[in-house]
């Protein structure tokens, strides 16, 4: 049976590696790094699935050699096949060029078959979603579900779009992207 997703891109900081630090420094040059929660779970679980994953992220002070060691430090990488990184580039993502370039390089045919999830509903979820990818999940950690101040915050968002979904745990993209 074919996957659903030819390629499923994940945001960095935010989302797979927490992004709390010097922010003149690469990553990888932190004293410390720490992965996102469920950040290890998904990503090994897609892998044994056989599911394609990279990583593709606006970071400004980090290329993709950096990117890369900060998610091998944090013991991410071996599930990750490649890294898409603004600073080489040379584009944002909500520009319509880095999902082009991503979709060359990465071989695939059609971004309607290519899924992102982030911790920004602008640059992770509606730009590729305007540039043509078929999913876009908003990864909210902080929006506790249930609580008041996450009423409160659903009650004034706009409806997301229809290829757009929200979670709050990493650990709910997984139904999200199975067949």
């Amino acid at each position: 049976m074919p996957r659903r997703w030819d390629l499923i891109c994940f945001d960095w900081g935010g989302t797979l590696m927490h992004d709390r630090g010097p922010a003149d420094l690469p990553m990888a040059n932190w004293p410390e790094v720490r992965r996102v929660d469920g950040a290890l779970e998904v990503l090994a679980r897609l892998h044994a699935e056989g599911q394609r994953v990279c990583v593709a992220t606006n970071a400004s002070a980090s290329n993709k050699v950096q990117v890369r060691k900060a998610l091998e430090r944090g013991g991410l990488l071996r599930f990750v096949e490649d890294v898409y990184c603004r600073t080489d580039i040379g584009f944002y993502k909500g520009d319509p060029q880095f999902w082009s370039i991503v979709q060359y390089r990465a071989h695939v045919n059609d971004l309607s078959r290519v899924a992102m999830i982030g911790d920004s509903l602008e640059q992770d979820v509606l730009a590729p979603l305007r540039c043509g990818l078929g999913l876009g999940v908003w990864f909210q950690p902080s929006a506790v579900a249930g609580s008041a101040a996450s009423a409160d915050a659903m009650r004034d968002m706009p409806p997301l779009p229809e290829r757009a979904r929200r979670v709050h745990s990493l650990l709910d993209v997984l139904p999200l992207l199975s067949d």
